[in-house]
């Protein structure tokens, strides 16, 4: 491949792995919100997985199914819908930040916001945001949009940062 094609194929989002890396086959892209149920205790939703635009998809062994989204600018935006019963809920992200500027990001349930982000500083590897999770309540069963999104539309102070990698969202039943 040569730098013009290497170029061409890195600004138009695609994943390019490492070379040497061994990884198998990205997923393939949806074309729409994809739809889970919530059932037992946790659900686990790979960001690659979820309809996205304006991130990159990126190879790396370490995440937790060799994929990973990278957040590019303030218009990226990755969703999916839940199904979840009645209760209290937590919400955690699989997250990779690369400087102590880009280590934050918005999680949606529905219409509301909240601001994600590992250890300050970085600690250089994929980490929970457990310092910061997302915490909320359904009184009963409800399907909700999740969203991955830079910037909070109501608050500009919960702005996030361009740059960091998401592997996962991960949500827990609390009670």
């Amino acid at each position: 491949m040569d730098s013009r094609d290497l170029k061409k194929r890195i600004s138009s989002g695609e994943e390019i792995p490492a070379s040497g890396d061994k990884l198998p086959p990205p997923p393939v892209r949806a074309g729409e919100a994809p739809k889970y149920e919530f059932s037992g205790e946790k659900l686990q939703i790979e960001a690659e997985n979820m309809y996205y635009d304006g991130f990159q998809l990126v190879g790396d062994a370490v995440a937790s199914k060799s994929y990973a989204l990278k957040l590019l600018n303030d218009s990226s935006w990755a969703i999916a819908e839940v199904n979840f019963p009645a209760g209290s809920y937590e919400a955690v992200a699989n997250v990779l930040a690369p400087s102590a500027n880009h280590t934050r990001f918005n999680l949606y349930v529905n219409r509301d916001s909240y601001l994600l982000y590992g250890s300050e500083p970085p600690i250089g590897k994929y980490e929970l945001t457990t310092r910061s999770p997302a915490s909320f309540t359904l009184d009963v069963p409800t399907t909700v949009t999740v969203k991955i999104q830079k910037n909070d539309i109501k608050n500009a102070a919960n702005n996030g940062h361009d740059g960091m990698t998401i592997d996962y969202i991960s949500f827990k039943k609390i009670k």
